[in-house]
């Protein structure tokens, strides 16, 4: 028998889950529009790497589960869970002009919005994990 408290937790994750995809939509919507204008806002790039590192804290709905019941425990892996929240956190555009086009691949990444999307994702897993139980 599913217990209501985790049903209901499970619920709140999915819903905040669509929520931040919706959010997500919206705002390449409007970094799109601001390319266009050969303007992009550094705020809408920054909107959609706290989603994407929301995302996936709501991806380990367990560990969030646990840090809500105040079960923490800090491991090693928040050092680089911090480090790369910290690199997700400058919008690609910086890596771009920092650097330019056609260098290190590593510095390339940052500037691929789509891979720059995936580490953001990843960024809040390896977050939640490193300091939940």
């Amino acid at each position: 028998m599913i217990q209501p408290k985790k049903m209901a937790f499970g619920g709140f994750v999915v819903i905040g889950m669509v929520m931040l995809l919706y959010l997500m939509t919206e705002t390449h919507n409007e970094i799109q529009r601001a390319y266009t204008d050969l303007s992009p806002q550094q705020f809408s790039l920054l909107k959609m790497s706290l989603y994407g590192f929301l995302f996936g804290v709501l991806i380990e709905w367990r560990a969030l589960g646990s840090l809500i019941q105040g079960q923490v425990r800090l491991r090693w892996l928040l050092l680089p869970a911090a480090i790369l929240t910290v690199i997700v956190f400058i919008p690609g555009v910086y890596w771009i002009e920092w650097f330019g086009l056609g260098r290190l691949f590593v510095i390339e990444m940052f500037g691929k919005p789509e891979i720059h999307m995936l580490l953001s994702v990843l960024s809040g897993v390896l977050f939640i994990r490193s300091i939940c139980d």
